[in-house]
């Protein structure tokens, strides 16, 4: 078993190698593709992104979410510096948008190197795969980082560049403070497209203390709020500068915003039952008591196989939500005799 400090260490090891030869924080660069919607993981992402990035002494020199793209603000702020794609689970054809831009930028900025940071691999229309081999293979300067075994073979097998296995770029954000828990459990199911198996939560609602949520709506103000804060934190410590500085940093109070409600859910009971795979890695961050479900497509559980993060007294794989309950009924159990 290992302590959770200790899987995160060993994650941001093996993120340190994959980025060393494709990463210099003398060049300019972009990273693009910033979540702006209320999927928390998508920011925990981002964070750990900056997080890297503030390592190495280093900010890009322009950030945009997809919408909001402009090439020509793009070329302008990096030269002939290199693309970083910002990381996730929308490689592929499940989530309407992200493979066109992907294919895009591949195909306007050829022979420019492109990092696509680490992504899960997803397709279900064949037509889809082969669209986006085309546009890799005629680029030629393309770096892939997947998270888990089963996307690095799909890659291997359909996709002509330099394909790496790498962890998720949010553990860079390294431990976080576990909130005082108010609540006996939390059950953080997802309510989207990638819902895995029907479970029957009976028996989980039932129990005295036990709160359900999947990632909470954000306030009707959250983009103005965020932006404000941006601005005055920008004037107070100094780093205040032009469009490109400012937009980067409404992005970064936006992403650690929504890190911060995902932290207060996670660590607001003691025990947590998650079939999100940012629910399970934040709960690893904050060092939580949790079990975690699989995605639709096997997302997570490839994941956990390929990085071994449930290594650990605190976090275990569950086939259903009674199975979950079971695990962490047997573990408060220990516990209380332990104290004993």
């Amino acid at each position: 078993m290992e302590s959770n400090l200790t899987i995160i260490n060993r994650l941001q090891g093996v993120i340190e190698k994959n980025l060393s030869d494709v990463f210099d924080p003398s060049e300019r660069y972009a990273l693009l593709d910033f979540p702006n919607h209320y999927n928390i993981g998508d920011s925990a992402i981002w964070l750990g992104e900056l997080a890297y990035f503030d390592k190495k002494r280093s900010r890009p020199s322009y950030v945009t979410e997809i919408p909001t793209f402009d090439e020509d603000r793009m070329l302008g702020a990096i030269g002939d510096g290199r693309i970083f794609l910002h990381g996730g689970g929308n490689f592929g054809d499940i989530w309407a948008g992200y493979r066109q831009f992907r294919e895009n930028m591949l195909e306007r900025h050829n022979g420019r190197p492109i990092v696509q940071l680490p992504q899960t691999i997803h397709f279900k229309d064949q037509a889809n795969v082969d669209s986006t081999a085309r546009a890799i293979e005629k680029h030629g300067q393309f770096t892939l980082l997947v998270r888990d075994k089963k996307s690095l073979a799909f890659a291997q097998r359909w996709f002509q560049c330099e394909t790496r296995l790498c962890p998720d770029m949010a553990f860079c954000i390294g431990p976080v403070a576990k909130p005082v828990p108010q609540h006996e459990l939390l059950l953080n199911l997802r309510e989207d497209q990638e819902v895995g198996t029907p479970q029957d939560l009976t028996a989980a609602t039932q129990r005295p203390g036990t709160v359900k949520s999947d990632w909470p709506d954000e306030p009707a103000d959250f983009q103005k709020q965020t932006k404000h804060a941006a601005i005055l934190k920008g004037l107070l410590s100094g780093k205040i500068g032009g469009r490109a500085r400012m937009t980067e940093l409404a992005y970064r109070e936006r992403a650690q915003q929504r890190f911060d409600r995902g932290v207060a859910l996670l660590g607001s009971a003691r025990q947590v039952i998650t079939d999100r795979m940012h629910g399970h890695i934040m709960c690893v961050l904050i060092g939580a008591d949790h079990c975690v479900l699989d995605n639709s497509y096997g997302k997570t559980s490839s994941f956990i196989e390929a990085w071994n993060t449930c290594n650990t007294e605190k976090a275990e794989l569950a086939a259903t939500v009674d199975e979950a309950l079971a695990i962490l009924d047997a573990r408060r159990m220990q516990k209380q005799a332990a104290v004993a």
